[in-house]
């Protein structure tokens, strides 16, 4: 018997609980909820949490690849890790709050509610992207900052391990559009001019966007004794980037 939107929401939610406390664990919940994303007709593996969770799953593969294999990052004390899971997190925690009905953030809140329209599942993929690096990231960079009263290596550590992940954007940008249609890898074939160029401006999006997202971390931390320093910004970013997301929708 195929789900409703309600049981499937449901059923996300239960496989989003509980939080995850390393990537191997991040890296389960992302499959299933991808998985099981994918049963709800009648888009089916089209739809909009699968497409997406299908991209962040593979991506979060890569950096568990990277650390493991060493050479990438080397901040002291698993910084990326850290963040790797705080960022994980929030994406959960939206899903569990769209399906209680506390309220998830209105830039993912666009996502769930147009989930099953008959939508490219590229725009789908960068709708998630959007609310997930321009929203959630700075977010969990403070998470993690918050954490650790003696911080996980210097700035400047924490800085290069953060620019390293555009390596793995970089290295799974090509893979990552025609996998998910993107329109510009259709033109011409694999590798014309169109298709490096799009592969390009992806990688130029996101390394822009990952850049605001630390720097708006780190205007927030400056005014970290302030009590409403996170929930006032919050609210704008998120008003930002739900307009993002309803133009990409």
């Amino acid at each position: 018997m195929a789900d409703s939107p309600k049981a499937n929401a449901k059923a996300l939610a239960k496989l989003s609980e509980p939080r995850p406390d390393d990537v191997p664990k991040v890296i389960r919940a992302l499959e299933r909820i991808a998985d099981r994303a994918a049963k709800l007709p009648p888009q089916g593996a089209e739809d909009g949490v699968a497409s997406f969770s299908r991209l962040y799953h593979q991506i979060t593969v890569d950096v568990l690849d990277g650390y493991r294999q060493g050479g990438l990052f080397t901040c002291p004390g698993d910084f990326i890790i850290e963040l790797d899971i705080a960022f994980a997190r929030r994406y959960l925690d939206a899903i569990v709050a769209h399906a209680d009905g506390s309220g998830a953030p209105r830039c993912w809140q666009v996502l769930f509610d147009r989930r099953q329209e008959d939508t490219a599942p590229w725009r789908f993929a960068a709708a998630g992207v959007n609310a997930h690096v321009n929203f959630d990231l700075a977010f969990a960079l403070l998470d993690v900052w918050e954490r650790h009263r003696v911080p996980l290596g210097t700035v400047e550590q924490q800085y290069a391990d953060y620019l390293a992940i555009n390596t793995i954007f970089e290295r799974n940008m090509d893979e990552l559009c025609n996998r998910f249609d993107a329109p510009w890898s259709d033109v011409g074939g694999d590798g014309s001019f169109f298709d490096r160029a799009g592969n390009v401006l992806g990688d130029i999006l996101v390394t822009g966007t990952r850049d605001l997202a630390w720097d708006f971390a780190d205007r927030m931390w400056r005014h970290r004794g302030s009590s409403s320093y996170r929930t006032v910004p919050e609210a704008t970013l998120d008003l930002l980037t739900t307009g993002l997301a309803t133009a990409l929708i």
